[in-house]
């Protein structure tokens, strides 16, 4: 799973170079719009669940802070308030100014610093997930998709390229 744009555009005018700039902006776009909380379909993101659970304090992805009360083995800890208050207590998310929205699909980071660019020719690019977390990464995606792009953003894209191109040609815009 990963987003695909092909681009039909004059070889002599539109360069490789040009694509991986494009595509390294509309990767900066889906990263951002994921951090406020909005999918590709442009709609707010699926709450986080508030189901009990314990978690791991070995092999966690982000070390679990907080939390009801330690498992009787010690290995765990208990979150009442299940992944949502996992996330909360773990990031110490105060609510403040500045911050991503509650549901920005990012615990440790890893998710968002994973997501690039995987390929960028003259013709086309593709954004998607490298090996290390395609795992879980596109599960997540399924129940709240980020990995692609909005109508808005689809329309961004393409005026970027038309202004790039009438630059190149010399054009005012």
């Amino acid at each position: 799973m990963s987003v695909k744009v092909n681009l039909k555009l004059p070889r002599n005018i539109w360069t490789a170079k040009d694509t991986k700039t494009i595509a390294s902006n509309t990767l900066a776009t889906v990263k951002r719009r994921s951090m406020r909380g909005i999918s590709s379909q442009g709609k707010k993101f699926k709450k986080y669940s508030t189901k009990p659970m314990y978690v791991s304090f070995k092999g966690a992805r982000l070390k679990p802070k907080g939390g009801t009360r330690v498992s009787r083995t010690g290995k765990s800890i208990y979150y009442a308030g299940g992944y949502q208050q996992y996330k909360n207590d773990s990031r110490k998310r105060q609510g403040g100014k500045g911050q991503t929205a509650e549901v920005d699909l990012v615990l440790s980071g890893q998710l968002m610093n994973n997501l690039v660019v995987l390929e960028a020719t003259d013709t086309r690019f593709r954004i998607g997930l490298t090996k290390h977390v395609q795992h879980y990464g596109y599960e997540v995606h399924k129940i709240r998709p980020y990995i692609g792009l909005t109508d808005d953003e689809i329309d961004t894209l393409v005026n970027a390229v038309a202004f790039d191109i009438s630059k190149k040609l010399g054009r005012n815009v």
